[in-house]
C-alpha cells in the first residue's frame, strides 16, 4: 500500500461515489475501479458490501478507510515537521505572536537573538491567539506564543506573567463600575471569557460599554483623555497620573499569562534552543 492507495480509499470513502472520486483524484473511473480490486486481492478482503442504495462499504472497509484517513494525517503531519526542520537548518525561523506581546515584550527579545544569530530570516506573524494557534497546528509556523495553552500536547512553557488592572483617569467608586463607560480592547476568546468571569463575579449588570477598540495604543489615549475606564495588562507603559487597581477573582490577582508553544521535533535544533533559552530566560 503507496500513499496514492490510500488517498484512493480515502477519497472513495468520503465521496461514497466511484465517479466523483475519481474526478477529485484525476483519474477514470474506470482505472479508479480496477486499482480497487487490486487492493481487495492484495489484502484478501471485501471493501464493498452489495446494495441497491449505492456505495456501501463493508465492516473490512470501513476499518480499511478509517485507518487510510489516519494514516494520511499522520504523512501530512510528518511532511509539515520535516518542512519546518529544512527552514530551521538553513537559518530560517517562522514565529506566530500574539499581537501586545510582539508590540511590548517581544521585540528586545529578537534584538538578542539576532545578535548572537546574525543573518538568521525570520518570519513574524501577529494577531489574535486562536489565529496563532491554529497556524501552529497547521504545521505553518515553528513557534507560537500565545495566552492561553490550548492544551496543547507537545513543548510549552509559561513565558511571561502579569496582573489585569483597572485604568482610569482619576479614581472612582468600584461599586459604580457597571455605571461608567468603559473602553473596551478586542481579546481572544481565552481572555474574553477571563475577564467576563472576573466581571460576573462582582457585578449583575452587563458593563456600559462606551467604544471597542483593537489597539492597546488607542485605548490608552481615550482613557487618558478621560472617555472611559479601561481593563489592560500591567505589561503596558502606563503614564503616571493614571489611576490604577488589580482586578480579583476568588482572592487572587487575575493574571495576563504568555505561553510558548512549539513541536519537540524543532525544538531539537540548536539556533530554535537558543531562541527558546531566550524567551524562557525572560520570564516574569
Amino acid at each position: 500500500m503507496n500513499e496514492k492507495d490510500w488517498l484512493i480509499i480515502a477519497s472513495v470513502y468520503q465521496h461514497k461515489n466511484i465517479t466523483r472520486a475519481a474526478q477529485q483524484l484525476y483519474t477514470s473511473q474506470p482505472a479508479l475501479s480496477y486499482r480497487l480490486k487490486q487492493i481487495e486481492r492484495k489484502l484478501a478482503i471485501r471493501l464493498f458490501d452489495e446494495s441497491q442504495k449505492g456505495l456501501v462499504f463493508s465492516a473490512q472497509g470501513e476499518f480499511l478507510a478509517q485507518h487510510a484517513q489516519k494514516v494520511l494525517r499522520d504523512l501530512q503531519q510528518l511532511k509539515e515537521n520535516l518542512h519546518s526542520l529544512d527552514h530551521t537548518r538553513q537559518g530560517e525561523i517562522s514565529i506566530g505572536v500574539s499581537s501586545n506581546y510582539a508590540a511590548y515584550r517581544l521585540p528586545p527579545l529578537l534584538n538578542r537573538f539576532r545578535q548572537s544569530h546574525p543573518g538568521i530570516r525570520i518570519n513574524l506573524m501577529s494577531g489574535l491567539s486562536e489565529d496563532i494557534f491554529t497556524l501552529l497546528q497547521r504545521g505553518e509556523i515553528d513557534i507560537a506564543i500565545v495566552k492561553d495553552n490550548y492544551h496543547w500536547k507537545e513543548g510549552q512553557q509559561l513565558i511571561d506573567e502579569d496582573d489585569y488592572l483597572l485604568i482610569s483617569e482619576q479614581d472612582f467608586d468600584f461599586a459604580l463600575l457597571p455605571h461608567l463607560p468603559q473602553i473596551r480592547i478586542v481579546h481572544g476568546q481565552h481572555v474574553t471569557q477571563l475577564l467576563e468571569r472576573w466581571w460576573n463575579a462582582h457585578f449583575t449588570h452587563a458593563p456600559n460599554i462606551a467604544m471597542t477598540v483593537d489597539k492597546l495604543e488607542v485605548c490608552l489615549g481615550m482613557v487618558t483623555h478621560g472617555l472611559g475606564y479601561a481593563i489592560v495588562a500591567s505589561y503596558l507603559p502606563l503614564p503616571e497620573k493614571l489611576y490604577r487597581r488589580a482586578i480579583i477573582l476568588e482572592g487572587k490577582a487575575v493574571k495576563n499569562q504568555t505561553w510558548l508553544l512549539y513541536r519537540h521535533q524543532i525544538a531539537a535544533t540548536p539556533m530554535m534552543q537558543s531562541f527558546i533559552h531566550i524567551l524562557q530566560g525572560n520570564a516574569h
